[in-house]
């Protein structure tokens, strides 16, 4: 299959037809031409089509004569004016406008040659796969490759004369400009005039349009008297902007001529400016930008225009950048938001915050300061003060995009739809804390039991939700609705003295007074952290409960705070007291009665006597 493929591409290559190089090479190309047209005027057209292709294929043989006879002009640039001491402003203009042309000419070449190539390598291969040495339009197409051909070849012999003609150029205006005297007034005059101008075109120009649009809201066409005025307004607008560029390039060569290359620089972007401004594509004036361009790299302070270009090209960045950010890409409520809207947001939002941590901490000093002033009542004002310039900071934030208040009742009301569901705890929760610290229920550094057996210490109570730390040094994070909703017990509400009880068990039989005796006076000389000073407040003993094997006593003491480890030792007090004592702990007793008649109804096994259980 490969020997066959490959069998196939050279007999296509052997086969199809080569471009006819005799039409733009060699010596004898105007001895072919004769031939070619003499075969061509021996040649009778049979239709219209055949007519056509005729009168094509002779228009380019006689192109292509004149290509081959005619050598591109070289032109010398004008340095007799060297030798003159001082030239006007208009000698000078002439001389750049001249210099201008001629880097338009060669910008024109550059584009021309990218043309000419993608015609040579569309004809080529148009050439090549063509295998009918007697197809109609061959001869068409090989006459258009040597045009293009030779074409190419002539624009090269006058793009390398432009730029030695530039180059000359160049050289005479660096040694012109010194001699030059410009009226810079006279120039910032004409200047300010033609601005002003340009002014009033723009207005009447915005009328127009707005006349325009009037009209195409109530039929389909304008007038043709307003359309002959906007296109007349137009070209006063561009002539108006071309008589300003000529301005401008008088006064960017006495800010060269003057080495003051920040307005030199300032010349060029105004005239960029121009160039964006007009409704056409002046190749013109853009080459007279890049001659005067030139100029300043050319110069003999190159170093300092380079920095102070590489300035400038660094801020019209900065320009363009900061544009992009103000351009609005949504709008709310007839007010545009941009990028740069939402980072001046963010920016508000952000003192906003900082100066409201700021105003938070200064009040945790003022509280460690004052010791007489209320942990919840300085909560209270810090959580409040933080909100409010929170609040402050948002309204304020809204207000530099171009938002009022009434927007947020806006924005509020679409998002609460979906977000209402999302934040109603949250919401609770804030409430239910607000609530917390403006009452005196629950403070910070009160013992509190919640969750069916929960305690800890209140450690912070914040606007969502208070932190309780258990006696194993854990924190809790409980939501304040929850404080709100449950049961909470504050066991250091008013007083940190309360009473514990602790149960113990005796056999029945027992001394009840003597044990009594004997459980208070061992928890009076004990070590363990009592309140034993307070008459009303000293360890006694209770009868709580008479069960069915023992009698269940109550030990009840007054301790300050909250002690865990105090019920525990207690514990340990009292069943070392009562051991010492020989006395011991009850266990569970049972009696089992069994009935004589119904025995005897049972089989023999189920008679063995059973020993009581105690």
């Amino acid at each position: 299959m490969k020997l066959l493929w490959s069998f196939f591409l050279l007999t296509f290559t052997l086969w199809s037809i080569p471009v006819d190089t005799k039409l733009y090479e060699g010596e004898n190309t105007l001895a072919y031409y004769d031939q070619l047209s003499q075969k061509l005027s021996h040649f009778t057209p049979m239709d219209d089509e055949e007519a056509e292709r005729l009168q094509n294929e002779k228009a380019l043989l006689e192109k292509l004569r004149i290509l081959v006879t005619k050598e591109p002009q070289v032109q010398t640039f004008d340095t007799s004016l060297v030798e003159e001491e001082t030239i006007s402003e208009n000698e000078w203009m002439k001389q750049f406008v001249i210099l201008s042309s001629a880097v338009e000419q060669k910008q024109k070449l550059e584009e021309m040659q990218e043309f000419t190539q993608e015609r040579l390598g569309y004809l080529k291969k148009t050439i090549e796969s063509i295998t009918d040495p007697q197809y109609k339009n061959l001869q068409l197409y090989q006459l258009q490759f040597a045009y293009y051909k030779l074409k190419q070849h002539h624009d090269e012999l006058a793009f390398r004369n432009l730029t030695l003609f530039i180059e000359e150029g160049e050289r005479t205006l660096s040694l012109l400009i010194e001699k030059v005297r410009f009226d810079i007034k006279k120039i910032n005059s004409n200047a300010a005039k033609t601005a002003k101008e340009l002014e009033g075109i723009n207005k009447k120009l915005i009328a127009a349009n707005l006349s325009k649009e009037r009209e195409l809201l109530s039929q389909e066409n304008i007038s043709k008297k307003l359309s002959e005025r906007i296109d007349h307004l137009i070209k006063e607008k561009n002539t108006a902007l071309l008589k300003l560029a000529e301005q401008e390039l008088l006064a960017g060569h006495y800010y060269f001529q003057t080495k003051t290359f920040q307005s030199f620089l300032q010349s060029q972007k105004k005239i960029r400016s121009i160039l964006s401004q007009l409704s056409f594509q002046n190749t013109l004036l853009h080459a007279k930008l890049t001659v005067l361009e030139r100029l300043g790299k050319e110069s003999e302070e190159v170093i300092d225009y380079n920095v102070l270009s590489l300035r400038e090209k660094l801020f019209s960045s900065y320009d363009k950048f900061y544009e992009s950010l103000q351009k609005p890409f949504v709008v709310i409520d007839e007010t545009p938001i941009s990028f740069f809207s939402i980072l001046k947001l963010l920016g508000i939002l952000l003192v906003g915050f900082v100066i409201a941590r700021i105003y938070f901490r200064l009040f945790i000093i003022l509280y460690k300061k004052r010791k007489r002033t209320r942990a919840v009542t300085i909560k209270i004002i810090a959580n409040l003060g933080v909100t409010l310039i929170l609040f402050a900071a948002f309204v304020i934030a809204l207000g530099s995009i171009g938002l009022s208040i009434t927007h947020l009742a806006v924005i509020a009301g679409a998002l609460s739809i979906g977000a209402g569901f999302a934040l109603r705890s949250i919401v609770s929760s804030m409430i239910s804390g607000m609530v917390i610290l403006s009452e005196k229920y629950i403070k910070t550094g009160d013992y509190i039991t919640i969750n069916e057996g929960l305690t800890g210490k209140v450690i912070d109570i914040g606007f969502r939700a208070t932190v309780i730390r258990t006696i194993d040094n854990i924190d809790i994070i409980v939501p304040n609705s929850d404080l709100i909703d449950g049961q909470v017990i504050n066991l250091t509400m008013e007083d940190r003295i309360r009473r514990i009880y602790v149960p113990f068990k005796v056999p029945y039989g027992s001394n009840i007074k003597k044990i009594r005796s004997l459980i208070i006076n061992a928890v009076m000389e004990s070590n363990i952290k009592l309140i034993r000073d307070i008459p009303r407040k000293k360890p006694t003993v209770w009868m709580h409960t008479v069960g069915e094997s023992f009698i269940e006593l109550e030990l009840l003491v007054w301790i300050e705070g909250l002690r865990p480890s105090t019920h525990s030792n207690l514990l340990i007090l009292i069943y070392e007291t009562l051991q010492a004592n020989g006395i011991d702990m009850p266990l569970p007793q049972l009696d089992v009665h069994m009935n004589e008649r119904k025995r005897s109804k049972r089989p023999p096994s189920a008679n063995i006597a059973r020993p009581v259980i105690s």
